[in-house]
């Protein structure tokens, strides 16, 4: 019976098709579990019900190309899987507090003579899926992996990337349920607003200890952004600009530790000096690469050489 996050990322995958709605049954079958079964054990590992993960892929994929695009509002709804132009709006006005024609009007009366990036809509496809399912295998048991996989440490020169992000300091064994309330919020607050994302999720250690660990998991952003409401916990900043030391991890995410003990030593031999807090892009769509051995994560060290 079906009861890790890994085995169900194959029906999760049902359920982030934006071109249709949820059939329950259809993903309960992928998976081997009986509906009833299927909806609690996904209620449970995901964070929310099939139906709420179906409702908000679709609805953030009419959003993007209602900002990107010229389509007809009845013409996004039945590409996202809406059976007409009235349910679109419904569900729209309950996610957005507007109607999609008024929230179009308000982005792009904001946005000036500045258009969307065109490939904003498969980055949205790609990222609303899987915001809940990053780091949530950091729960399930090790991996079992016997040495440390071989890296290859290369350096680069890097612009500033503006970003969004929310901070915890958590207990080292608590990373995974931080990161799982973290993303999506941030997520969610840059759909609602209409930010043009540069790519995948990041996540930034800014401080390590024996105990605890303050990350920073957030979005980078194609242009700067406004600083939130304080009340919403999410801030604004920029990602490194200038020498990192990185490599590709290739695996779970339970194991990318190894990736930065190896970026570590290599500093080290080089005689160079941390120049500030690492972080994590995750390169890999869970939903679409349902075996974690073949998931990469980029590990960036900004350095000193």
């Amino acid at each position: 019976m079906a009861t890790d996050l890994r085995d169900l990322l194959p029906g999760l995958t049902e359920l982030g098709d934006p071109t249709r709605a949820t059939d329950l049954a259809r993903v309960a079958d992928r998976i081997g579990l009986s509906p009833g079964r299927a909806q609690r054990v996904v209620a449970l590992l995901v964070g929310e019900s099939p139906k709420r993960f179906d409702l908000r892929v679709r609805l953030d994929q009419a959003a993007v190309l209602l900002a990107a695009t010229d389509a007809r509002v009845i013409d996004i709804a039945m590409a996202c899987g809406f059976e007409n132009h009235e349910t679109l709006t419904r569900a729209f006005r309950r996610r957005f507090d507007e109607a999609p024609i008024e929230w179009r009007r308000r982005l792009r009366a904001s946005r000036g003579d500045a258009d969307l990036d065109p490939g904003q809509p498969p980055l949205v496809r790609t990222i609303s899926p899987s915001i809940t399912l990053y780091r949530r295998t950091l729960a399930q048991p090790p991996s079992g992996k016997d040495r440390p996989m071989p890296y290859e440490i290369s350096t680069r020169t890097v612009e500033a990337v503006p970003i969004l992000y929310q901070s915890r300091r958590v207990d080292r064994d608590a990373v995974a349920d931080a990161l799982a309330e973290v993303l999506p919020a941030v997520f969610t607050h840059v759909m609602e607003h209409g930010l043009p994302m540069a790519g995948p999720p990041i996540v930034r250690m800014v401080e390590v200890t024996p105990a605890f660990l303050t990350l920073e998991g957030g979005i980078p952003l194609a242009e700067a952004a406004d600083e939130p409401p304080a009340d919403t916990g999410i801030q604004a900043g920029w990602l490194h600009a200038g020498t990192v030391a990185t490599t590709i991890h290739v695996g779970p995410y339970d194991t990318l530790g190894e990736a930065h003990v190896a970026i570590e030593r290599w500093i080290d031999a080089e005689g160079a000096k941390v120049a500030g807090a690492p972080w994590e892009v995750y390169l890999t769509d869970p939903g679409e690469v349902p075996d974690p051995a073949d998931w990469q994560t980029e590990v960036l060290w900004p350095i000193n050489p």
